[in-house]
């Protein structure tokens, strides 16, 4: 029974989960400390200077930046009264799992879309008339303009692409429906294969391929209209490129476990076996590893305000 719920646990947990798309995974052992930590080289200086024939040339050092995050453990449980067991049509407790799984996955999300909020680079609409977030209205949307102005960024800044020679970004149904209508958007089903699909890819525009997630962060600072009494939502829609970001990897010995359990003969917190548990647990890290290949396009979307 462990076997089957931890499989409709995690199964639940992964599908929740879009911000850890193309983070960098560090695989974390048991007994290897609380601290993560990921390495970041630093580019050599180019060479313009010929070599001198028959002379040795200096040494060139390698320099690195270490950037670490602290592993902390999340989770949660609830009770199940013995009433609730032994009246409810669910057996064995399945539904309550799948709920904790879900938990467990919009939890770990969460925690990524902070990090990256607090990580990326800022990138305002050409159309807003100031670099801040009140100057952005519902008619500054994501455009295949401000797609193509974080891509110049990020090629700028010698951001690495994927193994698909792509960058990746994140948008959720607002901004992702003013992206569609764009003539050069390629749905997945029309240039990807299955398995983009599976990992929730959902088109590509200009060398980016996008996930859509619901948990999508905006704010309600935005200008709707002349009214200051009207105020619009501003979305965060990341673009980044390999290695932007790292995350603890949810699949090694550190994946979220969830745990299941019944009254026992030497409980002595629950004498008369009223309850049994349901709950997950799980150690993670989350850390932005270089914040100029990692950016935060700040848009509104088309009737995406909020009238006061």
């Amino acid at each position: 029974m462990q076997l089957f719920y931890d499989r409709v646990f995690l199964t639940r947990a992964m599908i929740e989960l879009r911000h850890d798309f193309g983070a960098q995974v560090r695989n974390v052992p048991l007994n290897s400390g609380k601290s993560i930590v990921w390495t970041r080289f630093t580019p050599l200086a180019l060479v313009t200077a010929a070599l001198t024939e028959g002379t040795n040339p200096a040494g060139t050092d390698m320099t690195a930046a270490n950037v670490s995050a602290t592993l902390a453990e999340y989770g949660a449980y609830t009770a199940v009264s013995s009433l609730y067991s032994m009246t409810s049509i669910e057996t064995g407790l399945k539904e309550h799992v799948e709920v904790h799984g879900q938990n467990a996955g919009e939890s770990i999300d969460q925690l990524i879309r902070t990090e990256l909020l607090a990580g990326a680079t800022a990138q305002y609409p050409s159309g807003a008339s100031a670099n801040n977030i009140s100057a952005i209205h519902t008619t500054d949307t994501l455009t295949g303009l401000e797609i193509r102005r974080a891509v110049r960024t990020l090629k700028n800044n010698k951001a690495q692409k994927f193994d698909s020679g792509l960058y990746r970004g994140i948008v959720g149904p607002y901004t992702a429906m003013d992206l569609m209508g764009n003539s050069e958007w390629l749905d997945a089903h029309r240039y990807t294969t299955s398995d983009a699909i599976e990992r929730g890819v959902v088109g590509k525009l200009h060398g980016v391929e996008f996930v859509e997630t619901n948990n999508q962060s905006y704010t309600l600072t935005g200008g709707y209209s002349t009214s200051a009494t009207n105020i619009a939502n501003v979305y965060s829609n990341f673009i980044f490129g390999k290695n932007a970001y790292g995350i603890v990897n949810i699949g090694s010995v550190s994946a979220p476990k969830v745990y299941v359990k019944n009254p026992g003969g030497n409980s002595t917190d629950n004498p008369l076996d009223l309850f049994s548990t349901v709950g997950w647990k799980m150690p993670f890290a989350c850390k932005t590893l270089n914040s100029n290949w990692l950016i935060n396009i700040r848009t509104g979307a088309t009737d995406a305000y909020d009238v006061s």
